[in-house]
């Protein structure tokens, strides 16, 4: 009977210890700090500015990105290598991780909390995950188009954003086309694509009342915009030829556009082998205003 009790005793012990070590309180002010050279990040506490927790082990951290889920305990991050790792904030600790893809660099979750998803540059294509346990529940393929050494693969799939009414909004690089995927009906995934969006759309963004999706184009000066709430519209060129008459530099790194800010009824957008900021009107969507900046943006 003794080992029997000293046994219960340890386990009695050790959940208590686990439990004690979760934290009980709300989750408003923590936040992550991505550590992207040892693959690992830091659970902070902004109002008393220290770190709670350490996570390791989250694979390929050089082009990290992360959402949060609905009730901000869970944290979902995206790594280069194709992993998805559920961090609990709470506890410091990895509730599940797949590696989903061969390289990828970003997603978003949809707008119940449900769906997780995740664009990817190999193999292409977008999967779909829940958010209980990241088990897959749909796997899109990417248009296939011919490579420099005449192979087939899947275009590169960026700018992946999620959009009202349990869709996402996704971009594919080498096929030049914007996908809207609606997630209502889980097991019947609807895709609705839109061909010819312009040259090399890099990245893209949404606007925050969730109306357009905005393409950057870097292989011609103009964006692709997409009404989500008139799907059935193709996309349009806005902002054609912003750079005509001035020369172009060289690009040594490809911009972001996700990240990029709509504030009021101005929108700032990078103007792609320029040092400018172009400010663009809401609505009808003129140039309005250029900042020069110092480098390329």
């Amino acid at each position: 009977m003794k080992p029997a009790l000293s046994l219960a005793a340890s386990l009695l012990l050790f959940c208590g210890h686990a439990i004690a070590d979760c934290l009980t309180r709300g989750t408003g002010d923590l936040g992550i700090v991505i550590e992207r050279a040892a693959g690992s990040l830091q659970i902070v506490d902004t109002t008393a500015h220290q770190s709670l927790f350490r996570v390791e082990g989250l694979g390929d951290l050089s082009h990290a990105s992360a959402v949060y889920s609905r009730d901000e305990r869970y944290a979902f991050i995206f790594g280069r290598d194709g992993g998805l790792t559920k961090v609990d904030i709470l506890c410091g600790k990895i509730v599940n991780r797949v590696i989903q893809g061969g390289n990828s660099i970003g997603g978003a979750i949809s707008q119940n909390g449900s769906l997780i998803a995740v664009s990817n540059y190999e193999p292409g294509g977008v999967k779909i995950f829940s958010t209980q346990d990241l088990s897959l529940v749909a796997d899109i393929p990417a248009t296939e188009v011919t490579d420099r050494e005449g192979k087939r693969k899947g275009s590169k799939t960026v700018g992946l954003v999620d959009a009202p009414g349990q869709r996402f909004a996704v971009t594919l690089y080498d096929s030049s086309e914007a996908w809207i995927i609606d997630m209502k009906n889980p097991a019947e995934p609807k895709i609705q694509r839109h061909t010819k969006i312009g040259a090399l759309p890099y990245d893209a963004l949404v606007t925050p009342d969730g109306r357009y999706y905005i393409s950057g184009l870097f292989g011609q000066d103009g964006l692709s915009l997409l009404d989500l709430w008139h799907p059935e519209k193709p996309p349009r060129l806005i902002l054609e030829g912003y750079g005509r008459g001035e020369q172009k530099l060289p690009v040594y790194k490809m911009p972001h556009l996700e990240g990029w800010a709509v504030a009021g009824n101005s929108a700032f957008l990078p103007a792609v082998g320029h040092h400018e900021v172009l400010v663009v009107r809401q609505g009808d969507w003129v140039e309005t205003d250029r900042i020069k900046v110092h480098g390329q943006p």
